[in-house]
């Protein structure tokens, strides 16, 4: 099975994708049916401290699925992330948000303002899993306004080596399942193919299209048992 998180060369390059966000009312009973219907199975995550919400994480190697949801109604009210998620819960949607990966997240900061995008500031992020390993990140957003976006942050893994979420064990429904290709929708699709290709390059990671509606549209996987859409 192809590889996708890594270059040519074996080496990860500048940045890659690293996961996509789908929203859940309930994360015991959003992950029970996410099985049901897909045959990817979720392990417990853990919970956001001051956003409000809590996750499933559904391991694809060094890249995952993200099952959130909210679990603090006033803690989520006053994040972004809470804000999104329960919007995308009540407009019905597939998806939340889909991220980036990158190894130097203040150099891809610097590289997107010299595009002249305007950003908010890096925020640090942190959450316990089960077995008390505490993982540590940051994120940048690169829009950060509360609508649906296609545009993914970004985030720095500040973790050892072996501790990213997708690395963790998976009994999905027909073995393993790696992350193909993230579609986005995007009412201005020149702008976001823009930004894609300069952190991404020419890559069949992403595709952008033009769409009514931003945001994520379809998540295709490559599984032992054939291509799998989720969309």
């Amino acid at each position: 099975m192809p590889d996708f998180t890594q270059s040519v060369e074996g080496l990860e390059p500048p940045t890659v994708v690293d996961h996509v966000l789908l929203p859940v009312a309930d994360l015991e009973v959003g992950a029970q049916r996410f099985y049901e219907r897909f045959g990817l199975k979720g392990i417990p995550g853990g919970r956001h401290p001051g956003v409000g919400t809590a996750n499933v994480i559904v391991p694809l190697g060094l890249q995952y699925l993200e099952l959130i949801a909210v679990v603090d109604q006033g803690e989520a009210a006053s994040s972004r992330l809470g804000g999104r998620v329960a919007r995308a819960l009540k407009e019905g949607r597939m998806f939340v948000a889909w991220a980036l990966r990158t190894q130097d997240l203040d150099a891809v900061r610097a590289r997107i303002q010299g595009a002249g995008w305007d950003l908010p500031p890096i925020v640090e992020g942190s959450r316990k899993r089960p077995d008390g390993q505490v993982l540590r990140w940051r994120t940048q957003d690169v829009e950060a306004g509360p609508e649906p976006s296609a545009v993914p942050f970004v985030i720095e893994w500040r973790i050892p080596d072996g501790l990213h979420p997708g690395e963790a064990g998976s009994s999905h429904r027909d073995g393993s399942a790696a992350l193909r290709r993230v579609v986005v929708g995007a009412r201005d699709p020149r702008r976001v193919r823009d930004l894609l290709e300069m952190l991404l390059g020419d890559s069949v990671s992403y595709e952008v299209r033009e769409a009514r509606l931003d945001g994520v549209q379809r998540v295709v996987l490559e599984t032992t048992g054939g291509e799998l859409v989720l969309e």
